[in-house]
């Protein structure tokens, strides 16, 4: 059956049980009282890119009208004359626009629709003087990104503000924003200034283009945001509720602020309800909100418990939460597949809500502990995704597992239900390609991927492999106490991945120079296999022995066997990835040897040779599953006899349905 024919009959199941009465309106919320930092402390950022916006939503016709004043402070050592700036909206605008060229107009299984979204500036002022020079320059028809040439250049340490006046029609909702029916996710909806990165006096700006790969890259700041919409409507948002007034015409005002974040999103439905819970970390505690529709309640209470988990793990294992809310938002059914799945600072979407996703089968959590986490791996280490989305995306996604394991047990963290288990992350590789078919390293623009898959395998799934394969060959205590390092370290600047490398090492005491640059700068990945394992009767020499007079004829007769083997197993690695190895010879006897191979520079293969009064039965490679790179199924090989060559077709066969069991149960 297709794809959207499940979609449609899952939408349509949840549909005959959401009756809603008519929207009606609400208790006024009352403001948060506490700050926007917990515990009221010292800026955690530099602030440089502080946004103060007003902003009123029409339901009817999505479409926001705004005012914006951006202050910007030049953090660099040389002057600027020129500021880009971000339209994202303008993406959804036509089909010319370089996110629909990229996606076809097709994105996690969400279809575009001819509902179009865009970012209309009306008004641009620089230091409240109006100027008409802002222009787009994005690539061929795209107009997601402008430029505003400046009349007097902005100084080393000085600042700069720029007022917009400007319409922002949502789109129906698709790729991270819009709206559904009544709900709506604003999300990239206001003009947003790059980010100005390099080495002291040869800065340049970063204001990619949006495609359909690249996601978010923006500077810290200080924001203060208000919304009106009706009465009848709900808002959750970035940042705290500072203010909540009634306004004419029967609308609402809510004022939000958030200090020490680099984007600000919202949601206004007439129909959410919310479940809230505390989660506890060393310092104090944090308030966890999940919006959802009433028929999503079931859903919700998991995604609540996901969150709080997620965020205490997250907490303990690397940076204290340092906001005093996160917001969780669980979008109708129809709207999961496009607006779903979200990371914001303070605010996620979440998805997974279906009627086969019964508890015990974890995607909903896991979809939940996932966007909790980009709170840290780009929340506070704000990392640019456009260039380098592994380092976001793919280490958190090997954080996510390690929460999961710990929340929902180490083999039941993906399933537990009905007398099947498996480990998230086992099933995540389990489904996806192997790194030697993949066309580009992981370290690899966001925008220079052929195309999704590769994006998606490359800067998820082999950036999770990679750094559980390292965690497990250096020790996972020392890995976690590098990694918490680097959180540390980094929280609330613009990491590269060249930090993160010089991190590990420093705090290992390692050269991984010999891991890092194959792994992640190279393609082909980790490509081991046992490429035979045989066994002969073991007997002395026989033949012409000696020379002269003392040579000597020996026969079977006269050198028999001594009732033993010799055992010769050849392992492999063909791929650019070289890592220290283990395998176990396991014999007849029961006893089982361990041999180590670590062929840093060694060549791509070796021979083991074992003499034992016990013939070889099996040989398994990486018996502890240290490596997670390249493919488990070449590495298990159990002897059928000499010779017999369909018998080691089978064993093949059994080792390869034995690995796809592990991966999905006992």
């Amino acid at each position: 059956m297709p794809r959207s024919v499940v979609l449609a009959a899952i939408a349509l199941t949840f549909a005959c049980g959401a009756r809603h009465d008519a929207p009606h309106v609400r208790q006024l919320p009352r403001p948060e009282g506490s700050p926007a930092l917990r515990g009221g402390g010292p800026a955690r950022s530099p602030r440089n890119a502080s946004y103060k916006i007003d902003a009123k939503l029409d339901v009817v016709h999505h479409t926001i009208t705004a005012t914006e004043t951006l202050t910007w402070t030049n953090l660099g050592a040389s002057q600027v004359d020129t500021l880009p700036f971000h339209l994202y909206l303008n993406a959804f605008k036509n089909e010319s626009s370089l996110l629909m060229q990229t996606s076809h107009g097709v994105l996690r299984s969400a279809t575009a629709t001819e509902h179009w979204g865009f970012l209309q500036i009306d008004k641009v002022t620089v230091g409240g003087v109006p100027s008409t020079r802002l222009h787009t320059t994005g690539p061929g028809s795209d107009e997601t990104v402008a430029e505003l040439p400046l009349e007097r250049p902005v100084a080393p340490g000085a600042s700069v503000e720029v007022g917009f006046t400007f319409t922002a029609q949502l789109p129906e909702a698709f790729a991270r924003t819009g709206y559904k029916g009544e709900f709506n996710l604003v999300a990239q909806w206001f003009p947003k200034i790059g980010v100005r990165v390099g080495p002291p006096g040869t800065e340049h700006w970063e204001c990619n283009p949006y495609a359909a790969t690249t996601e978010f890259f923006a500077d810290f700041g200080v924001y203060d945001v208000s919304v009106t919409v009706p009465s009848t409507y709900v808002v959750a948002a970035t940042g705290v509720l500072a203010n909540a007034v009634e306004s004419p015409g029967g609308t609402r005002t809510f004022t939000y602020h958030a200090e020490d974040v680099h984007d600000f999103a919202w949601m206004a439905d007439p129909y959410m309800e919310v479940l809230e819970r505390p989660a506890k970390v060393a310092d104090g505690t944090i308030v966890v909100r999940v919006y959802h529709r009433p028929e999503q309640l079931h859903f919700a209470s998991r995604h609540l418990e996901a969150a709080v988990g997620a965020v205490e793990k997250f907490s303990a294992w690397f940076e204290p939460y340092p906001w005093p809310v996160l917001t969780v938002i669980d979008p109708p059914i129809d709207a999961a597949d496009s607006a779903g799945g979200i990371e914001f600072p303070m605010f996620v979407t979440t998805a997974g809500d279906t009627v086969f996703a019964r508890r015990g089968l974890r995607l909903p959590e896991y979809v939940t502990v996932h966007e909790v986490g980009h709170n840290w791996f780009q929340g506070m280490l704000a990392s640019n995704e456009s260039e380098e989305a592994w380092l976001d995306e793919g280490v958190n996604e090997w954080a996510d597992a390690k929460v999961m394991a710990e929340l929902y047990g180490a083999r039941t963290s993906g399933v537990d239900w009905m007398g099947w288990q498996a480990d998230i992350s086992e099933l995540r590789m389990a489904v996806d390609t192997e790194p030697d078919v993949l066309p580009s390293p992981i370290a690899t623009a966001a925008y220079a991927f052929p195309d999704m898959s590769a994006y998606s395998q490359a800067s998820y799934v082999e950036t999770m492999k990679a750094l559980a394969t390292l965690e497990r060959t250096v020790s996972p205590a020392k890995f976690a106490a590098a990694m918490k390092a680097y959180a540390h370290q980094f929280a609330f600047k613009h990491p590269t991945g060249r930090d993160l490398f010089a991190t590990l090492e420093k705090e290992l005491g390692q050269d991984l120079a010999w891991f890092f640059g194959p792994v992640f700068q190279e393609v082909g990945g980790t490509n081991l296999a046992i490429r035979s394992a045989e066994c002969r009767a073991s007997h002395p020499a026989r033949g012409w022995i000696g020379a002269g007079s003392a040579k000597k004829l020996l026969t079977s007769t006269e050198a028999p066997s001594t009732g033993g083997y010799v055992c010769e197993v050849i392992v492999q690695n063909t791929g650019v990835v070289h890592v220290p190895v283990d395998l176990d010879l396991r014999f007849a006897d029961g006893v089982v040897q361990r041999e180590h191979w670590d062929d840093k520079g060694a060549g791509n293969w070796q021979k083991f040779t074992v003499e034992r009064s016990s013939q070889l039965v099996e040989v398994i490679l990486d018996p502890d599953d240290k490596i997670a790179l390249g493919s488990p199924m070449t590495r298990r090989y159990r002897l059928a006899g000499e010779g017999a060559a369909s018998m080691r077709g089978a064993s093949w066969f059994a080792g390869g349905v034995q690995t796809l069991m592990q991966l999905v149960g006992p």
